[in-house]
């Protein structure tokens, strides 16, 4: 089967994804800090329109994005979820007491499943730290 045009990109896309998850979490010292809890756990993730598939791991207190191999070992928590199902879930894409849109199926760790909403739901980055750092305090 011939590969995607596409193909290629997919490591760069891949290595944006990592540094932007990375900076955001170090606009929160409590979320990052909490990371260390998940050391060595891995999530896969993957879409099924447009299909592409992505594995995140948590290997020393940064998350590392990159491909799924056939001949991994199974994750510790698998996400299979169509594009809408998975922008459903961020909160400010969604109105408030709105029905979730797409579907979403998740299978493994139950318990690294309600760890990682709580994380999320914790999140609350300094989004005026970089621009602090830049052009100091106003």
């Amino acid at each position: 089967m011939p590969s995607s045009p596409l193909a290629s990109f997919k490591p760069l896309a891949g290595r944006a994804l990592e540094a932007a998850l990375n900076h955001a979490l170090a606009l929160d010292p409590d979320t990052r800090q909490a990371l260390g809890s998940l050391q060595g756990r891995r999530i896969t993730l993957a879409l099924e329109a447009p299909a592409l598939a992505l594995q995140i791991q948590v290997a020393e207190g940064q998350l590392r994005v990159g491909p799924v191999a056939a001949s991994d070992a199974e994750p510790d928590l698998a996400v299979r979820s169509t594009l809408a199902g998975l922008l459903g879930q961020l909160p400010f894409l969604r109105k408030d007491n709105a029905a979730p849109v797409g579907r979403m199926r998740v299978a493994g760790d139950a318990e690294l499943a309600r760890r990682l909403q709580t994380l999320a739901g914790r999140f609350d980055p300094d989004w005026q730290q970089p621009f602090v750092a830049v052009f100091g305090e106003v």
